[in-house]
């Protein structure tokens, strides 16, 4: 009995014999959380089954890199004459990092010769983002009185991810780019769920580790 189960498991695993592929992507994003423009860096791993070969189950990690924004505001008294004086000023550092599990499908009959998959696909999946906000805040009234102020958050936000790509596969790898929006929870008050959280588009590479059940064409 327990060498049935072992050839019965051996089986199973030979008959689902999956493509694996792994990749690198980079790309931006407009992020209606912090009302911000983010680079995007990461990377994937992707795995096909032969069961269900125009499925593919897709994991991601990637990171912000921080972000800096100076703002500076200025006050300005006409009476009894005009003056002028540096009232504010604010440095905003921004950085996240986010992690996501997806399914694609094809679009359309993605055409698979050698192995290789090409053509358009939606995707849809789940993530979440931790996020780091650093706020200082320097202010000066017209007596140059100064006040100053820091403030860190962290924020946590699971994320519902979807959009639409198009891949490009061949035996030394694959481009492929993207577009996806999110509805985000991220804490910060009402709305509890924001639509869309973020907009964002990718480009990226991947290589694909073909296994021969296929019909090569």
């Amino acid at each position: 009995m327990r060498h049935a189960s072992t050839i019965a498991s051996f089986l199973i695993a030979a008959g689902s014999s999956a493509q694996v592929a792994i990749g690198l992507f980079g790309g931006v994003s407009e992020d209606r959380i912090w009302q911000t423009e983010l680079s995007h860096i990461g990377a994937l791993g992707e795995f096909r089954s032969a069961w269900f070969p125009s499925a593919v189950v897709r994991v991601s990690l990637s990171f912000s890199p921080e972000r800096h924004e100076h703002r500076e505001r200025y006050g300005v008294e006409h009476e009894p004459v005009e003056y002028q004086w540096l009232a504010s000023t604010m440095d905003d550092r921004m950085r996240a990092v986010s992690a996501a599990i997806d399914l694609k499908f094809p679009f359309e009959n993605n055409a698979c010769v050698g192995g290789y998959y090409k053509g358009t696909y939606v995707l849809a999946g789940l993530g979440y983002t931790q996020r780091w906000q650093i706020i200082d805040l320097w202010e000066q009234d017209r007596d140059g009185l100064v006040t100053s102020s820091h403030v860190e958050k962290t924020i946590s936000e699971p994320v519902i991810r979807a959009g639409f790509g198009g891949e490009w596969n061949f035996k030394w790898g694959g481009p492929f780019v993207e577009g996806l929006v999110t509805i985000s929870s991220p804490g910060l008050g009402p709305p509890s769920f924001r639509f869309p959280g973020a907009a964002i588009l990718l480009v990226g590479y991947r290589y694909s580790f073909a296994k021969r059940w296929y019909i090569d064409e």
